[in-house]
Parts: structure tokens; sequence; C-alpha cells
């Protein structure tokens, strides 16, 4: 069987991480996947679906790179940036699949970081992109031959599925993400507290966990309304109980929050920027440009409930088909037919 490693360096659950999973599940009867990352919450979500985890130590790389050997992949699928970075350093005879699954300012300038990426790309035996504009942004692009852009898959009968496996709290607004600087929860938490004055008896939710989890605690301390619910392995049953799911990225390349959100009946809303505004008009939600016109869509929808069903009316007539799961596997699956062929 052929034997995939993924090498991601987040050690908690978050967009890449669940295309990781989603992947290797799916892929599973002619592959076989090993997962790497540091060692976190992430190893739960990972083994609970029976792929094979190993976790390392980011300032080990000369044991991660006997590690990732010895299960002898015959190809390294690495996600985001720093990990196409570190395995096109240690590995020379093994084809690597770059997947990139954000769009940072730095590449769309010329500096350091994006004239050496162009050196880890040309090297890659693929180079995927989730959103066209993610690779579009990127200032070296029409110099690369080896790109190709698969936008993300969500399993939807099996989200449905968990998402009423239980019935919890139903919040009016809710972030799902993992608390770190680029999804940025604390600007989040200052919407919040401005919502909470028009709206004293809203239910605000938090899913997620990572660095900033404390900072948060803090800033929250004295607002019963909005609640810390953590790291969740099932947060659709929280999304299909929300009438907002907000995001506050500084950086997306794709949106893959707000499709789910989306399918679940809650009104998508994120930032300008980059492929999640994309994906974000694309399911008829909302795309704010700064933090009074969002509260300004906020205050309509909790204020008047014709217009928050108007909302409701437009996602419904999406077709969620373009974002199906088996359409993203068959073109994972292309790729990795096509890296070995080349090989």
């Amino acid at each position: 069987m052929i034997r995939v490693a993924h090498i991601l360096f987040s050690s908690e659950l978050g967009g890449a991480e669940q295309v990781a999973i989603n992947i290797s599940r799916n892929l599973s009867d002619c592959y076989h996947f090993t997962y790497f990352s540091p060692s976190g919450p992430i190893q739960n979500s990972v083994m609970a679906e029976r792929i094979e985890y190993q976790s390392f130590d980011p300032k080990q790389i000369i044991k991660l790179k006997r590690e990732i050997e010895a299960t002898k992949p015959d190809i390294i699928h690495a996600h985001d940036f720093k990990a196409s970075f570190l395995a096109n350093f240690l590995f020379r005879h093994i084809p690597i699949v770059t997947h990139i699954h954000q769009s940072p300012l730095w590449q769309t300038t010329c500096n350091l970081k994006s004239i050496a990426f162009k050196h880890v790309a040309d090297k890659s035996a693929r180079v995927i992109y989730v959103s066209k504009w993610a690779k579009e942004s990127y200032i070296f692009q029409d110099k690369l031959t080896n790109t190709t852009v698969i936008p993300n898959g969500v399993d939807i009968e099996r989200i449905k599925e968990l998402a009423y496996l239980s019935i919890p709290t139903a919040f009016d607004l809710l972030f799902v993400g993992r608390l770190e600087e680029v999804k940025n929860p604390e600007r989040f938490v200052e919407i919040s507290k401005r919502l909470l004055v028009m709206f004293p008896n809203l239910k605000i939710g938090i899913v997620g966990d990572g660095s900033l989890k404390e900072r948060l605690q803090s800033l929250i301390r004295e607002l019963p309304q909005i609640s810390l619910l953590g790291f969740q392995s099932n947060p659709y049953q929280y999304m299909a109980r929300a009438k907002v799911v907000l995001s506050t990225s500084k950086s997306d390349a794709f949106g893959l929050t707000m499709v789910e959100a989306a399918l679940l009946g809650a009104i998508p809303i994120a930032p300008s920027i980059g492929g999640i505004a994309q994906t974000t008009d694309e399911l008829n939600g909302i795309v704010y440009a700064s933090d009074d016109a969002l509260l300004a869509s906020l205050r309509d929808i909790f204020s008047d409930e014709l217009i928050y069903k108007q909302f409701k009316s437009e996602i419904s007539k999406i077709d969620f088909t373009k974002y199906g799961q088996m359409r993203f596997v068959n073109q994972i699956r292309q790729v990795y037919e096509g890296v070995l062929n080349d090989d």
C-alpha cells in the first residue's frame, strides 16, 4: 500500500488539520497515512479516526527526520509554509506535496520569505492552494508551473449527522476556531462587548483552544453572557443551533468554517480578506470591512426577525455539492497519482 506522511505544525484542530484528517479517512482504502504534529489535543482527533499518529518536538528536527523515514513514505504531504519549508529542507528523494491553507501578507511582496518559498515551491512535486485568491496573491505565482487549486471539501452527511447527536446550549453568536493571533479572537470579544450594550440578553459562545485562552478568560470574566467552551471534538452541534457564526481572522485562504456554518443553517459572517471573503460571499453570507459595518449587520439580524429569516432563506438556496467531500478527495487522489507517475 502506498504510504503518505502528513506533516503539520499545529497541535490543535483547525481547518488544515481537519483537511488532513478528511484526506486520510477517505483515501484509506488505497493509501496508508501517518499524521505527524506536535503533541496536543489534535492527537485525540486523529486517533479517533483510527489514523496512525506520531508526535514530534519542533526543536528536534533530526529526530523527526528519522521518524518520518522509518514510516517509509512514498509521498510527504506538507501542510502550510512551515511544514513545507521543513520537508523540502530535510528530504531530497521523496516527492513532496506542498499544501497551502493560508494567505499571509508577506507572500504578496518581494521579501526573503516569498523568495525562499519560490525555491520550496520549485522543489515540491506539487503545490496545492485552497483558493484561487490564495494562489494569485503570491507575488511569484506566474513563475511556478506545478500549482493547482483544490477548494476544501466537507463531508456533508457526516457533519449533519454529528450536528444532531446532542442538544447543547443554543448561542446567538458563535466563534469557532483556534485561539491564536491569526484568528483574532480578542477582536471577537470586543465586538461581542459592543453588541451586548445593544442586546444584553444575547448568548455568545467561543469554541476553540489555544495560546490566547487565558487572555480571553480575563477579558470575559465579568461577562456571563459569553461562554468559553474550549476545544470541542464536535463543534457542529453548536454551529447547528447558532444564529450567526462570525470569523474575525486576520488571514484565511478559504474559510472552511463558513461553509460548515452555512451548511448547518447559521449565517456566516467574515472579514473582507482573502479567500474567506470570496467563500462567504458565495454562501450568501455577510462580508464586513470594518467593526462598525459588522455591528450594523449584527444589529439588523438580532433586532429584525424578517431580516434574519431573509438571510436564512438565501443561504438555503446554496448548492453545497460544489463543496462536497468526494470531489475534493478525488482531486487529491489525482495529485497523488500524478506525483507518483512523475517520480
